[in-house]
């Protein structure tokens, strides 16, 4: 028998297998629009809900990620240029009556592909692959466990109205204590305001949760709510499962919602006790045989913070305007710690032209320590923060940075969204570190921040990302997003051997 074979021209060839990982990707998609276009065609009656008290959902998400990072040289395991896939699968059930609610949640965590030779010497991970991998030590990790699990009682039935308490392990984002119900408005509270010193809604994918109680007292004009938590791990690695026994967190919020101070206006005054005595050895600018263990000299760190967030409509579109700041005290070990943050930001959308544009100028600012020998620590933490919600490139954190930058986001449709950012990186104080990381993600190991020396200078470099956000419907939507990062100085100091960076990143979420 006679075959008849037809030549494949090696170009077609090598292109098909250097895009199998797009092609793939774009097939998903494919399918999971035609499972959107059935449930949109379910939504007149909701497809979670069993009866009036019990209701399902779920989640899917997966992702591919290509990494081109800074590079330092000489080292050895410096390879900065990878690609990696996650996926992600959740399914929860809520029960719902007038006296307590309940809610249950597992997840399925699966980290694919990851590099086990980016973890430089020197240099450590160069990228989230290399920090996966660090942290899981596999190139493929996944795990399932309890996301969430809580109740929450309701005090209405007792002639207290508004009043609540949430107990077990549940999600926490602070500063989204309520949501207005303005677009707009929650859209600039979710993106610019929550989560900056506690979150981990989405902690570069795995999730951090928080055991413990939330009280709440909900009232038209204002929102009083008060936290006891502990978080658990799920940074980096995907034993998600296990609390951080030994970080305990107090939380106090008092909002006065939007137009009863100011018109337009809603203001937060916040206070947070944060308690670390982990089996880990802190990071800060001292050399690192000077660095106390925090079993021996623990962290204890009070920070006092507000917000004042502003909406107005004009007659061609409307402005906005936003102020965040803090202030924290308390005991970094055997030093006194002293240390802040602010935020400012002001923008203005056209309503009335074509895409809608909306531009906004942002500037933050946080301290860092000038004297690592005159016994005060003066580098603001940002605590237990979410991930990517404020450097979308994690190459920086909010620690001893000045941010300033210039977002333009334009709405070609009205389910897309193009948002480009263009920012200027640079070190609070030279005398202190660059620092990367998220917080604690276990409880003994890492501390959840690293720093590299500054060699003197300041100028961390320049930032451009460019997102793409597309809902296609209710249940489904996909995202895709580019940055490139020109290193200044610092960077250059610390990375001889490549001197730019690039991330790119598509991912897809379909929730019901």
């Amino acid at each position: 028998m006679t075959f008849l074979t037809i030549p494949i021209p090696r170009g077609i060839l090598l292109f098909v297998i250097r895009n199998l990982k797009c092609l793939i990707i774009l097939s998903v998609i494919s399918t999971l629009l035609l499972i959107s276009g059935a449930l949109s065609a379910k939504e007149a009656k909701d497809v979670g809900q069993i009866n009036q008290y019990l209701r399902i959902n779920g989640e899917l998400m997966g992702s591919y990620e290509r990494w081109h990072f800074f590079r330092p040289e000489p080292a050895i395991n410096n390879n900065h240029t990878y690609d990696l896939s996650v996926l992600r699968a959740r399914l929860g059930a809520q029960l719902t009556t007038p006296y307590v609610d309940g809610y249950i949640q597992g997840q399925y965590i699966g980290l694919f592909g990851l590099p086990d030779n980016s973890v430089a010497v020197p240099g450590g991970p160069l990228g989230l692959g290399g920090g996966y991998f660090l942290a899981n030590q596999s190139t493929n990790s996944a795990n399932i466990f309890l996301k969430q699990g809580y109740l929450d009682f309701k005090f209405n039935s007792l002639g207290i109205p508004g009043l609540s308490l949430k107990a077990g392990r549940f999600e926490f984002m602070d500063g989204m204590e309520y949501r207005t119900g303005i677009t707009k408005l929650d859209t600039l509270k979710k993106r610019r305001i929550s989560q900056r010193l506690i979150g981990g809604f989405n902690v570069i994918y795995i999730g951090r949760s928080f055991d413990g109680f939330s009280a709440v007292y909900d009232r038209p004009e204002l929102n009083l709510t008060i936290s006891g938590m502990r978080p658990t791990q799920g940074g980096f690695t995907v034993q998600g499962q296990k609390q951080i026994s030994d970080i305990n967190l107090l939380y106090t919020a008092l909002t006065s919602k939007q137009n009863t101070w100011l018109p337009g206006t809603e203001s937060r005054l916040f206070y947070i006790h944060y308690n670390d005595k982990r089996d880990t050895q802190i990071i800060d600018n001292r050399p690192p045989d000077a660095r106390p263990r925090l079993n021996n000299q623990n962290l204890a760190i009070h920070t006092l913070g507000a917000h004042f967030l502003s909406l107005h409509p004009l007659k061609s579109g409307s402005i906005d305007s936003l102020l965040w700041g803090a202030y924290q005290f308390g005991d970094w070990t055997d030093q006194k710690h002293q240390a802040w943050a602010i935020s400012a930001e002001l923008g203005y959308q056209w309503t009335q032209i074509r895409f809608k544009p909306w531009l906004r100028a942002i500037y933050y600012q946080s301290s860092g320590d000038n004297n690592a020998q005159d016994n005060k620590h003066q580098t603001f933490l940002t605590l237990l923060p979410s991930g990517r919600l404020y450097s979308k490139f994690p190459f920086y954190n909010q620690m001893n940075i000045r941010d300033s930058f210039i977002e333009m986001i334009v709405s070609p449709t009205p389910k897309t969204q193009i948002n480009i950012n263009f920012h200027h990186l640079s070190l609070t104080n030279s005398n202190d570190l660059a620092y990367r990381g998220l917080g604690a993600t276990t409880n003994s190991g890492a501390f959840g921040y690293s720093g590299k020396s500054s060699g003197g200078s300041k100028n961390v470099g320049q930032l451009i990302d460019i997102s793409f956000t597309h809902a296609v419907s209710k249940h489904f939507s996909w995202r895709l997003y580019y940055g490139h990062a020109f290193a200044g100085s610092v960077i250059k100091n610390n990375f001889q051997g490549n001197k730019h960076a690039h991330s790119f990143w598509a991912d897809f979420n379909l929730v019901f």
